[in-house]
């Protein structure tokens, strides 16, 4: 294990730990019905959980104009319950109780808003679990993965240079090539989770990865020196 710094795992939300796809697909079609933009396909749609849904949207070719009034439509199915719609993937209870008895820092890194972050986790009994919730900001200020890490790492008090930051203190779990990449920012180690909704050319970003929460556990276990 590290000295100097308490091991820590980032881990992104939707698509990693939450099965969310319905509850975006259902608002994203809703938002799109409602300026009159056609739907997009569906290989398209399945793809939609991560990145935010802004620059999703955006995308699309969308004024600007269309993707605020858009986006609105979404955050208003959203505040309405449309959340409720994402299911926890299995394992979390067991991995998270397992990593916080080995002494891991557990927070999100997550481009979902921070009050639906904290809604999500709570309602799949997950959210005490956290030591942190790093999450894009309800204001729009903090939307991209690396927006959201950096803003993490700083408020943990662990170092964003790579060069002065213990070698295996941090790792990123997630599913989507932006957790990857926003990872790569700054030097950290990524763990693709298959049983989210990247594709294998997202996974060859990631520094491993993990086809089963066992799977994971293993990786995590190695990356941090535990």
């Amino acid at each position: 294990m590290s000295t100097g710094h308490r091991p820590t795992v980032l881990i992104d939300v939707d698509g990693t730990i939450a099965d969310s796809l319905p509850a975006i697909a259902h608002g994203f079609r809703l938002a799109l019905q409602a300026i009159d933009h056609p739907l997009p396909s569906e290989s398209f749609i399945n793809t939609i959980p991560g990145p935010p849904m802004v620059e999703t949207l955006a995308s699309l070719g969308l004024s600007d104009e269309q993707v605020d009034r858009a986006f609105s439509v979404y955050m208003d199915h959203q505040r309405a319950g449309g959340w409720q719609r994402a299911e926890m993937f299995p394992g979390w209870p067991e991995l998270l109780r397992d990593w916080r008895e080995a002494g891991v820092r557990l927070a999100t890194a997550t481009s979902k808003g921070e009050y639906f972050a904290r809604k999500t986790l709570d309602n799949f009994g997950l959210l005490d679990a956290f030591d942190f919730i790093g999450a894009a900001s309800d204001d729009g200020s903090r939307q991209t993965k690396t927006e959201v890490i950096e803003y993490t790492l700083k408020e943990l008090g662990i170092e964003t240079d790579e060069a002065v930051r213990p070698r295996g203190s941090v790792v990123m779990v997630g599913d989507r090539i932006h957790d990857f990449e926003g990872a790569a920012q700054f030097g950290i180690p990524a763990i693709a989770v298959k049983w989210g909704y990247g594709s294998e050319s997202e996974w060859a970003s990631a520094a491993a990865v993990a086809s089963s929460p066992g799977d994971l556990n293993r990786v995590v276990r190695e990356m941090l020196y535990l």
